[in-house]
């Protein structure tokens, strides 16, 4: 009697145990099995995590000491769960081939993504108990950028790497988003410089696996009151604790090793105007992030290029600093041939670029295409070519729009539920300019509210008239001059020597000493007025022989 007891309910457990699930992720050119994002939901909306999800997390601590540590122990503080801040269920990152050894009995909604240039997959996987499961998925592009050589990146990634050995375990995370080119910034303020620590820079700090790379740059200097700068593609990091607050010293010693040097956060966070005010002038600036947490303050930006300034547009999600996935945000870069960290500084150098958290685009005037200059004999018409395609499961793109200086001169809507607003036409050039695109809309994918915007521009293609004022030499130019003064003039202020205690109030991880402001006041005085004599000429416009 007890054995059949035993029978029966061992039979019963197999009846009603769990089930196991193998899930194979197919890249659809290759058939290889390739790294993505999965989300498996039961009935409850619950996500279950893989048991063997690839580890991922980011460092956003302000420590005293740099974390030095193994491979073991740095590997011990990633996390296989991840968090979604855009649909606010679990989900993790698969290597392409995952297993899950235990799971209720019943219906499943299996969802994955491979970034913006692949469809998402969805499917409906049903768990019968005691037994195993078998599900492949095949990954179709909608579109193949790198095919016509442009690759994607996220400038501004705080992922620690204080050991070689966890660039594999990275590399696969950056794959699973397609992100081609993820910039892992070590991160400092006036205290230390060592945060998100990366055990090396330029080529020793590089690794490339399957067309993906990893580089280590910096968020250093940074501070409230002057904005977070950036740097990428130095070969050491580049610290100047003794003058902390005059940037001009880093700026100029990454120009001297061949490093782009930019501002973070759109230019519009914390103390970023009036940074750009001080440093602008110099000439040793390359690169504007503009587009983060799908905000679209181009305002910033717009201000800058009036003044007759190129800053080049980049993007970065600040992951985990705000709450994102790396790549949400990023940018695409136009190269000649093979991706190589070199090959992409060089590509970035020369403002082939545009920024987006989804839809694509193409732009050009009279053939030239983004970042280049058209050079004109003479006033009249060029011919320019617009165009952003998407996926219109996951972004809404309402319009297309044409830009001149920073003003909205054309706007194309999207008909008949396409995917892709286009247009081609004849347009009347009057001074010197630079003309852009950019696209709205909003995402269908993301249940937040917070930022559910759809949004992309590309860089600008510059008009120049032979013979006739430049873009700095225009009024356009001379009122922004003398908003510039404006600013330089209340930041002078504010390190007047009794001001200084109130400037070095806020906490935080970027406040500034009271001593350190007034070691570093002097020289960054020099700077400001250095800014200042440069925009009182552009103010006063050109002169005649000038």
């Amino acid at each position: 009697m007890l054995v059949f007891l035993v029978l029966l309910l061992a039979a019963g457990y197999q009846t009603r145990g769990p089930g196991s699930l193998e899930l194979v992720v197919l890249d659809g050119i290759g058939g290889r099995p390739t790294p993505a994002r999965v989300e498996l939901l039961d009935r409850e909306q619950n996500g279950q995590v893989a048991d063997d999800a690839s580890p991922a997390n980011g460092d956003c601590l302000d420590r005293g000491e740099a974390a030095r540590m193994t491979l073991a122990e740095a590997v011990g503080k990633l996390s296989k769960p991840l968090k979604n801040p855009y649909t606010k269920r679990t989900e993790f990152y698969s290597t392409g081939n995952s297993t899950f050894s235990a799971l209720p009995p019943g219906a499943y909604r299996l969802t994955i993504h491979k970034g913006p240039e692949y469809y998402v997959e969805e499917r409906e996987v049903r768990i019968a108990p005691g037994e195993r499961t078998q599900v492949v998925v095949g990954l179709t592009r909608w579109i193949d950028l790198p095919r016509q050589g442009w690759y994607s990146s996220d400038d501004h990634l705080h992922i620690a790497r204080p050991v070689e050995g966890l660039n594999p375990i990275l590399s696969r995370w950056m794959q699973a988003e397609d992100v081609h080119v993820a910039n892992l910034l070590q991160w400092g303020n006036s205290r230390v410089s060592h945060n998100t620590l990366q055990y090396a820079f330029g080529k020793a700090g590089s690794y490339q696996e399957d067309g993906y790379l990893l580089a280590a740059g910096q968020e250093n200097p940074r501070t409230y009151f002057r904005g977070h700068s950036f740097i990428l593609g130095a070969d050491a990091p580049i610290d100047f604790p003794s003058e902390y607050l005059v940037y001009s010293r880093f700026f100029g010693e990454a120009r001297r090793r061949g490093a782009l040097s930019g501002y973070a956060h759109r230019g519009t966070w914390l103390g970023a105007p009036y940074g750009l005010a001080v440093d602008l002038p110099a000439g040793l600036l390359n690169l504007l992030e503009i587009l983060q947490q799908g905000d679209e303050e181009w305002w910033a930006w717009y201000e800058i290029l009036n003044t007759g300034f190129r800053l080049i547009p980049t993007a970065g999600t600040d992951y985990p600093c705000l709450a994102s996935l790396p790549g949400r945000e990023r940018f695409y870069t136009r190269l000649d041939g093979p991706l190589t960290y070199e090959a992409w500084l060089a590509g970035v150098r020369r403002g082939r670029t545009f920024v987006t958290n989804g839809p694509i685009l193409d732009f050009r005037v009279a053939g030239k295409e983004m970042g280049e200059e058209v050079l004109l004999d003479r006033a009249g018409a060029v011919m320019i070519e617009g165009r952003v395609r998407f996926d219109p499961k996951r972004d809404r793109v309402d319009r297309l729009e044409l830009i001149e200086n920073g003003q909205l001169t054309g706007s194309f809507p999207r008909l008949n539920n396409a995917g892709e607003i286009s247009f081609r036409l004849p347009y009347q050039v009057h001074q010197s300019c630079w003309l852009a695109i950019r696209s709205r809309g909003r995402r269908l994918d993301e249940t937040s509210s917070f930022s559910n915007k759809s949004l992309a521009h590309s860089a600008p293609v510059y008009l120049t008239l032979k013979n006739a004022p430049g873009l700095a030499q225009g009024p356009l130019a001379q009122a922004m001059a003398r908003s510039w003064i404006a600013r330089l003039e209340d930041l002078e202020a504010r390190l007047a020597p009794d001001q200084i205690p109130i400037l070095s109030q806020p906490a935080g991880s970027d406040g500034v000493a009271e001593a350190v402001l007034r070691r570093d006041r002097d020289a960054l005085i020099a700077d400001i007025r250095k800014a200042r004599e440069a925009y009182t000429s552009i103010a006063a416009g050109p002169r005649e022989g000038r």
